[in-house]
C-alpha cells in the first residue's frame, strides 16, 4: 500500500485533490511503498519532521512571511503602521467583526493572516503525525528509546496541532487515524470537552516518552518539559470562563496541578530557571534619571538576554522552555548569520522599506497597564504623573516599550529618522512631526511606506544596532528568541489557577508556593515589589492582579489575544477602544509640563474593535460546512 493514500485533512476537499506537497521532505516519499519508508529509522524519522514544517504558533510564520494580522494587534497592545500591502484593510476586517472573510481568506495569498494558515497547515501536520503512527512499528533498525523519542515528539504535536486549532475554533474533529480517500465525509463535529480529552491524552504520553534532555544534535525538539509545558497552557484554557462555565473548582485544580507539576519537575532536575534581574530595582529613571534615557539599561540584560542578544550564535536561555529554531542560514556581509523571523512575525520596524514589517506601535492605552515601580497601578498611585508617564514604571517598561527620547539606532539605510534618537513626538522641539511619525504625504515616508503611528513603539524584540542596508548586506550580528514556553507563563498559569482553586494563600497538593507567591516570584526576578496588599486580599482582587501581571509580563509575545477571550474580557470596552499617545512641544519645561511636552492619551475611534458574543468562538472556512453539511459551521457563523 502506498502511502499517500492516506490523507488527514478533514473535509477540505480542494486539498484532497491538490499537487500541493506536504513539505518538502515530504516529496520525497510520494509513491513509496510504507515499508520503504518506515522501515529504516532515517527516513521515518525525517517523514515525521516534515510535521514540524506544519506548526504555526502564535509567534511562528509560515516560511518567512509576514502575518499581518499577529496576535498582539487584535488584542490592543499595538497598531500597525503599515501604509501599503494591505495591512490596514485586513486590520479592519477584524476591527469590524467580519471574521468570517478572513477565515476565507485565500490561504495561498502571501497577505493572509497566520491563524488562517495555520487552519489549513495544522490538519496537514495532523495528516503526517497520524501517517507516522500507523507506521512506527514498522522501523526494525533501531532501539525503544530512539523509537519512543519519536513517539514522544508524535503525540505531542498532534496534541499542540489541536490546541492551537481548537483554542481558536472549538471542538472540530479529533483523527487519530487518517481517513480513506472512500471514507464518506458525514463526520460531525465533537465538542471542545471530547478534543481537550483527547489533547490531555496524547500530551501525557508525550510526557512519558520524551526525554528530559536531547543530545547534541537534537537540540530544538520538544522535551519532557515543553510536553508539560502544552499541559499547563492546554489546562489553563480549559478552566477558564469561556470554556469552564460553570467554574467546576476541578478543572482549576486539574490547572494548578499541571503548572505546580512542571515547576517541581524543573526545580528537581535543575532545569527553567528564572533569570534574574532583581537589581533592576536600582535602576535611577527618575526625572532625567541616569537610567531612563538608555538604549537597554545594563540592570535589565539578565531579563533582556531571554528575547534579543548580540552574536549570532543562539543559546537556549534557562527560562526558556522551548523556542522556535531559526529556519535557515543566509549569507550576509560576509558571513552566515540564522535567520531570526525579523522579531516574532515579522511584524515589527526592524527594516523599514522592506516587504515585510508593519512597524507595529504600542497603544498608549496598553502601557497604562504597567504599574510604577511603586507597585501600584498608575490610578493609584499619587506620585504617578500623567504628564511625565515615562518616569518611575516597572522596569520591564524599559525593556519593552521605545518612548520619545531613547537612544536608537537607525535600523535601515534608508530610514528617515537617521538621528540616533528615538523621535516620537506629534510636535517636536522643532515645531515638527517627529520623524519616527513622519507625515504620510512626505515623498520619503511615501517611499518607505511605513511610519510609526501610536506615538510609541515596541523595544522588547528590537536588537538595538541591526541595521539592513539592501539585499542581504547589513549588521546582523545580533539574535532573537522565538520563545514558545518559557517559564514566567508557567509560574503564572500556577498562580491563576491556584487562585480560582484555593484563593491567594492557598497552595495546591504537592506544591511548595501560593498563587501570591508565585505571582510575586515574577515579580520580584525583575525589582519589583510583591503584589500590593490592597490587591491581594481576596480571589476576586488578586484575579485581576494576576491578569495584569500576565499581560505585562508576556506583553508582545503571542498571549493577550487568547488570554482575553479565555477570560471572556475581550467585549469590554477598555479592550475594544485604541489610544495613541500625542506628545506636544510647549516651548519650555513647567511645573505643569516637567519635560517641556504635554501627553494625550487620543481615543482612535475609527480603529476601535467590535466585538460581541459570538466572536468569542471563530468560524471554520465557509468550504468545510458547504462540501460536508454535517461538520457545521461555528455557532452564531
Amino acid at each position: 500500500m502506498k502511502i499517500n493514500k492516506y490523507i488527514g485533512v478533514l473535509l477540505i476537499v480542494t486539498l484532497f485533490f491538490s499537487c500541493e506537497a506536504y513539505l518538502d521532505k515530504e516529496q520525497d516519499f510520494e509513491g513509496l511503498q510504507e515499508e520503504d519508508v518506515f522501515g529504516d529509522i532515517l527516513t521515518a524519522k525525517y517523514f515525521l519532521d516534515g510535521a514540524y514544517g506544519k506548526l504555526i504558533t502564535d509567534v511562528s510564520a509560515k516560511g518567512n512571511s509576514a502575518d499581518y494580522l499577529p496576535d498582539m494587534t487584535m488584542s490592543g497592545e499595538g497598531y500597525p503602521g503599515r501604509l501599503n500591502n494591505n495591512v490596514p484593510e485586513i486590520y479592519n476586517y477584524y476591527a469590524q467583526g467580519d471574521y468570517l472573510s478572513l477565515m476565507n481568506w485565500n490561504k495561498n495569498n502571501g497577505q493572509a493572516p497566520n491563524f488562517v494558515v495555520r487552519y489549513y497547515e495544522a490538519w496537514k501536520g495532523i495528516r503526517i503525525v497520524n501517517s507516522f503512527l500507523e507506521n512506527v512499528d514498522l522501523i526494525t533498525n533501531s532501539n525503544e528509546e530512539e523509537i519512543n523519542g519519536l513517539k514522544g515528539q508524535a503525540y505531542f504535536l498532534r496534541a499542540f496541532f489541536y490546541h492551537l486549532l481548537t483554542k481558536r475554533h472549538g471542538g472540530l474533529i479529533y483523527l487519530k487515524n487518517n481517513l480513506d480517500l472512500n471514507e464518506p465525509l458525514d463526520r460531525a463535529r465533537e465538542t471542545y470537552a471530547s478534543n481537550y480529552a483527547n489533547i490531555i491524552e496524547d500530551v501525557n504520553l508525550a510526557i512519558d516518552l520524551l526525554p528530559i534532555r536531547w543530545k547534541s544534535e537534537n537540540v530544538g525538539r520538544p522535551t519532557k518539559g515543553a510536553a508539560m509545558a502544552l499541559k499547563s497552557r492546554a489546562s489553563l484554557f480549559a478552566a477558564s470562563p469561556l470554556v469552564n462555565t460553570t467554574n467546576d473548582k476541578q478543572a482549576w485544580i486539574d490547572a494548578a496541578t499541571a503548572a505546580s507539576d512542571l515547576i517541581n519537575f524543573a526545580n528537581n532536575n535543575g532545569l527553567y530557571a528564572l533569570a534574574d534581574a532583581s537589581a533592576a530595582a536600582t535602576l535611577d529613571v527618575g526625572h532625567n534619571g541616569a537610567d531612563l534615557f538608555v538604549s537597554e539599561p545594563e540592570a535589565m540584560k539578565p531579563y533582556r538576554s531571554i528575547f534579543v542578544g548580540p552574536g549570532i550564535s543562539k543559546v537556549i536561555p534557562n527560562e526558556v522552555i522551548f523556542m522556535e529554531v531559526n529556519q535557515s542560514i543566509i549569507a550576509a556581509g560576509g558571513f552566515l548569520h540564522p535567520e531570526p523571523r525579523l522579531a516574532l512575525t515579522v511584524g515589527f520596524d526592524i527594516i523599514k522599506g522592506n516587504g515585510g514589517p508593519m512597524n507595529i506601535g504600542a497603544t498608549a492605552n496598553f502601557i497604562a497597564k504597567y504599574e510604577t515601580k511603586n507597585g501600584l497601578a498608575i490610578e493609584d498611585d499619587p506620585s504617578y504623573n500623567p504628564q511625565e508617564p515615562f518616569i518611575n514604571r516597572d522596569p520591564r517598561f524599559y525593556n519593552d516599550i521605545l518612548f520619545d527620547g531613547v537612544p536608537w539606532k537607525a535600523t535601515s539605510a534608508g530610514a528617515v529618522n537617521k538621528t540616533g534618537f528615538t523621535d516620537l513626538a506629534f510636535v517636536n522641539e522643532q515645531g515638527k512631526r517627529g520623524l519616527d511619525l513622519v507625515d504620510p504625504t512626505i515623498a520619503g515616508a511615501l517611499l518607505w511606506k511605513v511610519r510609526n503611528t501610536t506615538g510609541l513603539r515596541i523595544r522588547k524584540w528590537i536588537p538595538n544596532g541591526l541595521n539592513w542596508r539592501g539585499g542581504w548586506n547589513g549588521d546582523f550580528d545580533f539574535h532573537i528568541n522565538n520563545n514558545i514556553f518559557r517559564m514566567a507563563e508557567i509560574y503564572l498559569n500556577y498562580a491563576e489557577a491556584a487562585n480560582e482553586a484555593y484563593g491567594p494563600g492557598g497552595v495546591a497538593p504537592g506544591a511548595s508556593l501560593s498563587a501570591l507567591d508565585a505571582v510575586n516570584k515574577i515579580r520580584n526576578r525583575v525589582g519589583m515589589p510583591n503584589v500590593n496588599a490592597t490587591y491581594a486580599g481576596s480571589t476576586d482582587k488578586l484575579r485581576e492582579r494576576i491578569r495584569n501581571e500576565r499581560a505585562i509580563e508576556l506583553a508582545y509575545e503571542g498571549h493577550r489575544y487568547t488570554d482575553m477571550r479565555r477570560w471572556k474580557t475581550a467585549h469590554l470596552d477598555e479592550n475594544q477602544k485604541v489610544e495613541f499617545l500625542e506628545m506636544r512641544w510647549q516651548g519650555e519645561e513647567s511645573s505643569i509640563y516637567p519635560t517641556g511636552f504635554s501627553y494625550d492619551y487620543v481615543d482612535q475611534a475609527d480603529k476601535r474593535k467590535t466585538f460581541t458574543d459570538r466572536h468569542y468562538w471563530w468560524p471554520i472556512p465557509s468550504s468545510e460546512s458547504e462540501v460536508a453539511p454535517s461538520f457545521t459551521q461555528t455557532t452564531g457563523w
